[in-house]
């Protein structure tokens, strides 16, 4: 009988063990609510690192939530729902220069990754004048894209053009099939639906020279200052995600399935090909001389952005410290 009991105590002791642990470990999750885009590729990083449990491994609980538009994530991140977003770069800017408290830690994207594509008759970037040219959202990095290329072709975006909100890409290509639109900024994969459909692409616009902040990981001052530690976990997480998917194709391709609800190879190649694979930055430095690039598009409806150094809108010690520490190198191919 005392064998029994003993037999038994040292079972409850070991399962209270185990118990106490597993609590224990569970309770070192910090929780975390950070969002995002998730129908373009230059957005996928942050749903890499989800599926991937890469922020569960770097002791975040993370909530990681959809939002179509950087004008919305934005919002939501200013009302503190959403400590940390990923966001395009011409929504943190504008933010920062009518005194939002926005800090851009993270540069995932570098080019304009999109291409311009437009309905038959207009055969040339001049044929836009007095046309309906089609953006996701006003204030996202497709009209700032759009503005930026039509500028670099003397087209004057408030004048010689009406440019309109279209929604998603998905949408916008629809718009362009129904004809409510002649041209519009696509990213991948919306540009393969745009080439099947025949439309014309005038012009893709990562080969313009010049350097930005497209993408990447966004927060607040008053946030990364106290909660530092945080931050830099978040961002070992969403590093290792893009490593593992330039190492893992199939996971890349499983990811990007999922999130753009899609099973075309084609789209998905294109995807990978396009972004991925060769335009997702790692180490991902807040790029200056992208947001002294934007800084001067932005000159003209901001007089502010004239006098603006691009180190008020960034601050990249977190990634300077992971690179040099050694750790994404250690995630790296």
């Amino acid at each position: 009988m005392k064998k029994l009991c003993l037999t038994l105590s040292l079972g409850f002791v070991l399962v209270t063990g185990f118990l106490s642990a597993a609590l224990a470990q569970e309770k070192k999750l910090d929780k975390l609510r950070v969002g995002g885009g998730a129908a373009a590729a230059s957005q996928i990083a942050l749903w890499l690192a989800k599926e991937a449990k890469l922020y569960e491994k770097h002791g975040i609980a993370a909530e990681a939530i959809s939002i179509p538009g950087s004008s919305l994530a934005l919002q939501a991140m200013l009302s503190g729902e959403l400590p940390i977003i990923q966001l395009g770069g011409a929504a943190s800017v504008r933010a920062n220069l009518a005194g939002a408290d926005t800090v851009i830690i993270a540069t995932i994207v570098r080019r304009l990754i999109f291409s311009i594509f437009s309905t038959p008759g207009v055969d040339k970037m001049e044929d836009l004048k007095g046309k309906v040219f089609g953006a996701t959202r006003f204030g996202t990095l497709t009209e700032f894209a759009a503005r930026f290329a039509l500028q670099k072709f003397g087209i004057d975006s408030e004048r010689d053009i009406t440019m309109v909100q279209t929604g998603g890409p998905p949408e916008t290509v629809a718009a362009l099939a129904a004809g409510k639109i002649q041209a519009a900024v696509l990213p991948p994969p919306a540009t393969l639906h745009a080439r099947k459909l025949k439309f014309k692409e005038l012009l893709d616009l990562s080969t313009l020279e010049a350097d930005f902040y497209v993408n990447g990981v966004v927060t607040t001052r008053r946030y990364l200052k106290s909660n530092e530690d945080i931050v830099r976990r978040f961002l070992k997480a969403y590093i290792e995600g893009v490593a593992l998917a330039r190492k893992d194709k199939g996971f890349a391709f499983k990811v990007m399935a999922k999130y753009f609800r899609t099973e075309d190879k084609e789209v998905l190649e294109e995807s990978y090909n396009s972004v991925v694979k060769t335009n997702l930055a790692i180490p991902p430095y807040p790029s200056a001389q992208g947001i002294a690039t934007m800084l001067q598009s932005l000159e003209k409806e901001n007089p502010k952005a004239r006098g603006a150094k691009p180190e008020e809108f960034y601050d990249g010690r977190l990634v300077t410290e992971l690179d040099q520490s050694g750790f994404i190198k250690s995630v790296l191919p």
